[in-house]
């Protein structure tokens, strides 16, 4: 059954097609002229680009370009994890200090 309703929408767009040239063939004008040509223009520079781009130095560059971003955050967050952890053992190492100062003080001679 879905073989059939492509067959059936193929010929309809083919069919639609020949009727357009047709007609436009008949009467000299082009149909919808503004919005063709503008599809016309879209789809002539996608070819271009198409053609024209070295598509396995453009994927090896967003390739290496994602894999340095990811390695930077990777990075990045290890360095924020360390920083955080050094402020802690400060902390900790201060108050240490800070007790074994007070301890010192209290001492008699």
């Amino acid at each position: 059954m879905s073989n059939l309703i492509f067959i059936v929408s193929s010929l309809i767009l083919l069919l639609g097609f020949l009727l357009l040239v047709y007609v436009e063939a008949r009467t000299g004008k082009r149909l919808l002229s503004g919005i063709r040509t503008a599809l016309d223009k879209k789809v002539a520079r996608a070819s271009f680009i198409r053609r024209h781009i070295d598509w396995a130095g453009f994927t090896a560059h967003v390739f290496t370009q994602s894999l340095e971003r990811v390695a930077h955050d990777v990075i990045h967050s290890i360095l924020l994890l360390v920083r955080t952890i050094e402020r802690l053992l400060t902390s900790i190492i201060r108050t240490l200090r800070e007790r074994v100062a007070r301890r010192s003080s209290r001492v008699p001679s």
